[in-house]
């Protein structure tokens, strides 16, 4: 039986009629039975520098229907509290095959500018979950998540940069000390770090302060070391410790999107104060000259007696409670034969100061204070007193011994 055109076009009609109601039941049931997968969302901060932020973007979606899902057009818009974009990512989809889980990960970096007002950093999710019926009909649910994640809270375990500090005593000056100080920093974190405001306090082991080093500091790049060096003048004072405690102090600044944090940094050290004599006159021997002479008299043994002393720092010194003792010496035996007390002696830097004095020696002094002997074996001249830094109290002792010829006879003319 052969169908008419107008039959066969009806009947198709109506096929394509409850296909269509067919299909748009089957749409509508599930439309109303589909379920959203379970979607747990981490943004992680992996890594921050003053010039960027790295983020990891990981989407774990569990398909709880019983029909195939397939996920498209996932994108992740970082955003500042203004809500200005910062950065964009796209997450490549793919299918989610029924009671089954699927993980998404990308990786994100942010370039930051100094004006940006980055306190939070807002992550938009959006994206599509599709469903396909009949192999030829799609059916799209929108997505959309905000995650916010406080940039704030990447400073809350800011690593200190690590401190190494020497100090050293460079020379001697009117006004004091001159120290030199070096500052070595380490920085750890992935941040530039800006170092200032370092100081170095000085404090005897006595608790006494006695002066502070100012250090220009730097920036300090991420991962590695700078040094910072700087001279200062520490207080005459400080050579009456044994030690001098050293303690540093400073800033350290980071700065990320707007964003500044500072830690306080320190350090401390400990230097051996050497002894003031060889601050002076370092490794050369003192150079000192005692000249004597004889001469007979009434009264007795005249004897002009002299004392220089050659200054080789650029400090000037004060030779004070200076005492001039002669004596004879007979084998093991040494007898003094008079004393004077001297005058004080200023000496400026690089320069050679004579002091003068006289002392009588009673012939029978010299003569009979021996043991069984007229004529000694030796006279020896004795330098006593001590050496100030001029206008401090900062002195060292010196004591020096000069021996002579007893014949008073080849005694040469006294200068």
């Amino acid at each position: 039986m052969k169908l008419s055109k107008k039959k066969f076009i009806t009947i198709l009609t109506i096929i394509l009629l409850i296909i269509n109601i067919i299909v748009a039941i089957f749409i509508f049931v599930d439309i109303q039975i589909i379920k959203a997968p379970k979607t747990e969302v981490n943004i992680d901060i992996v890594e921050v520098n003053s010039e960027e932020i790295i983020i990891d973007a990981k989407l774990k979606m569990y398909n709880s229907n019983s029909f195939q899902i397939g996920l498209n057009d996932f994108v992740v818009t970082s955003m500042n509290y203004e809500d200005e974009k910062l950065g964009e990512l796209k997450i490549s989809g793919g299918t989610i095959q029924s009671h089954e889980s699927r993980v998404f990960t990308e990786r994100e970096k942010i370039v930051l500018k100094e004006t940006e007002n980055l306190t939070i950093l807002k992550n938009k999710i959006t994206g599509k979950i599709s469903v396909t019926f009949l192999g030829i009909i799609t059916k799209t649910i929108p997505i959309e998540v905000v995650i916010i994640t406080s940039v704030e809270k990447l400073f809350e375990n800011l690593e200190i940069p690590n401190i190494e500090i020497e100090a050293h005593l460079i020379d001697l000056s009117e006004e004091g000390i001159e120290f030199s100080a070096k500052v070595n920093v380490y920085n750890p974190t992935s941040l530039v770090y800006n170092v200032n405001n370092l100081h170095l306090d000085f404090t005897t082991n006595k608790g006494v302060d006695v002066g502070n080093i100012s250090i220009d500091g730097g920036s300090v790049k991420t991962k590695s070391n700078s040094t910072f060096v700087s001279t200062g003048i520490v207080e005459y004072q400080a050579l009456d410790a044994e030690i001098l405690i050293l303690k540093l102090q400073g800033i350290a600044g980071a700065r990320v999107g707007g964003i500044s944090k500072n830690v306080s940094i320190s350090a401390d050290a400990s230097f051996i104060v050497p002894d003031l004599k060889e601050l002076v006159f370092g490794k050369d021997e003192i150079d000192f000259r005692i000249p004597l002479q004889f001469k007979l008299t009434l009264k007795g043994i005249l004897s002009n007696v002299g004392f220089s002393i050659y200054n080789p720092s650029n400090i000037s010194l004060l030779g004070d409670n200076l005492k001039c003792l002669i004596y004879r010496v007979d084998g093991e035996k040494m007898t003094l034969l008079g004393e004077k007390n001297m005058e004080k002696c200023y000496v400026q830097a690089y320069e050679r100061v004579c002091v003068k004095t006289q002392i009588i020696i009673p012939y029978l002094n010299y003569l009979f204070s021996g043991s069984l002997k007229l004529i000694p074996d030796w006279i020896v001249l004795r330098i006593e007193g001590d050496f100030h830094i001029a206008g401090t109290r900062q002195a060292f002792p010196i004591a020096l011994n000069a021996y002579f010829d007893p014949n008073l006879i080849k005694q040469k003319e006294f200068n």
